[in-house]
């Protein structure tokens, strides 16, 4: 599948993630002003963050799709980034600090709640929902994975919440503030996933060296080409790499031949790597010794860092 239809794919699944997940927190809402649990609370506001996640990613996704322009030459490919950095330093650390206060509150006064049946039937409802949304979201893209890895946090979150409102039901009451910590706790490591994740690419996140291999080995494929050196590539979205490089060529080869090369090496490298979706080739001529290639020596540096 073309990366443009996978993305297409994932924004669909991602829409009805938003859907599910919004009837659930409601129902958690409301289970928590009826039961009591502080519990569901804190799996209300989980939801809650998946929620804003999910708008995110729709809407930055969205952002990201528009073209260049005069004051962002290479698009808007880091909107979505910028966005994920956002809510896990923000939004995510206040709500896992806030139900880390309520849940020591509830351990030093516990509350045993009611209609437990209620409580345990929403959280049943909510872990089968997740389950499902696991299975169907794949991994073939980055946020993909990432959304995955949330909607299993999230089966392991109401499996807690559903071992604390057990526990409180049949004489431990402090149960239910340990379980709102321990959610507290994977919303917060969610949080710092999100933030190493995504800051990374707000840094000028490298690919891995077999990506450099195969664009000198794809440049190098060319008659023309006596060398390549200063290979350096960086993403400038999730999936979009900018890749800037250097070519030796004949100190006689015309200005027009050598024009035609780099456009023809650009397509080809576009061609059989997807990500890379901007090429910057600076013609060297030879002289006398062709000048060895430092791309290895650039992707020492890259990766030293």
């Amino acid at each position: 599948m073309h990366l443009h239809d996978r993305y297409l794919s994932f924004n669909r699944k991602v829409k009805v993630a938003f859907a599910v997940y919004t009837i659930i927190a409601i129902l958690k809402l409301v289970c928590y002003f009826l039961t009591g649990f502080l519990v569901m609370f804190a799996e209300f506001l989980h939801n809650l963050v998946d929620i804003t996640i999910f708008s995110t990613i729709v809407y930055t996704r969205k952002l990201s799709e528009k073209p260049p322009d005069s004051t962002h030459p290479f698009g808007h490919g880091l909107a979505q980034n910028v966005g994920s950095v956002v809510i896990s330093v923000v939004f995510v650390t206040v709500i896992a600090l806030e139900l880390v206060r309520e849940g020591i509150e509830r351990i030093l006064h516990p509350y045993t709640g009611h209609f437990p049946e209620l409580a345990i039937t929403v959280l049943i409802f909510s872990l089968v929902a997740s389950s499902i949304l696991y299975v169907i979201f794949g991994s073939e893209i980055v946020a993909e994975r990432a959304t995955r890895a949330e909607l299993y946090n999230d089966i392991l979150s109401n499996v807690g919440a559903l071992a604390g409102i057990l526990l409180t039901s049949v004489g431990y009451p402090r149960a239910d503030g340990f379980l709102t910590i321990f959610i507290a706790f994977l919303i917060c490591r969610n949080g710092y996933r999100l933030f190493k994740e995504n800051v990374t690419y707000l840094l000028g996140k490298s690919p891995d060296e077999e990506v450099y291999v195969k664009i000198k080995e794809i440049t190098e494929s060319f008659p023309e080409v006596l060398d390549v050196h200063d290979i350096i590539a960086i993403y400038t979205g999730e999936n979009s790499l900018h890749v800037d490089m250097h070519v030796t060529v004949r100190g006689d080869m015309k200005v027009k031949e050598a024009d035609e090369l780099t456009k023809r090496i650009a397509k080809k490298l576009m061609e059989n790597i997807p990500e890379i979706s901007y090429v910057l080739i600076h013609v060297c001529a030879e002289r006398g010794e062709i000048v060895k290639s430092t791309s290895n020596n650039v992707m020492r540096k890259v990766y030293d860092m």
